[in-house]
């Protein structure tokens, strides 16, 4: 099992908020978006909204839009 960490980073230089990606316990991120969102809530929601996305819950009776049912 891995554990991956999403932190969410203010540039000081632009004003905006980028992300960083850990796997496990790196020292390091194994990835970082451009500083191009407004806010950390902003940067969250688009994170969470392209995990529903790519993972959405398969429940049988839930309306699941990347199958268009």
């Amino acid at each position: 099992m891995a554990t991956i960490r999403i932190e969410t980073v203010a540039d000081a230089a632009s004003g905006q908020v980028f992300a960083e990606i850990y796997r496990d316990d790196s020292p390091a991120p194994i990835m970082k978006s451009e500083a191009a969102f407004a806010s950390h809530e902003d940067l969250v929601e688009q994170v969470l909204e392209m995990l529903r996305t790519q993972f959405p819950d398969h429940f049988p009776f839930v309306e699941d839009p990347t199958i268009g049912v």
